[in-house]
């Protein structure tokens, strides 16, 4: 639960800048991945059963992998600067 309750941090972070792990051009492949999911218009049809929803769940793994992962790496680099052992972005 920690790691998805610091995904918004994260993503505010890397938008200032102030977290180099989630870049500007990684936050917009993401939102991407969510408009992708989201919208009506799809890469494979969904009316090709198995393979019009594969797509869609590789994308939602993708994006949910991505996330996830990337916020546990910015969880321990929040505790490095917290303890001082990192220094934070001027």
């Amino acid at each position: 639960m920690k790691r998805i309750g610091a995904i918004p941090r994260m993503i505010r972070a890397g938008m200032r800048g102030d977290y180099p792990g989630m870049g500007r051009g990684k936050i917009a492949l993401m939102a991407l991945g969510l408009v992708y999911l989201i919208s009506p218009i799809d890469l494979i049809p969904e009316f090709l059963l198995l393979i019009g929803v594969a797509d869609d769940f590789g994308v939602l793994l993708w994006l949910a992998g991505s996330l996830v992962g990337e916020s546990g790496r910015y969880l321990d680099r929040e505790r490095k600067v917290i303890a001082g052992t990192t220094v934070p972005p001027a």
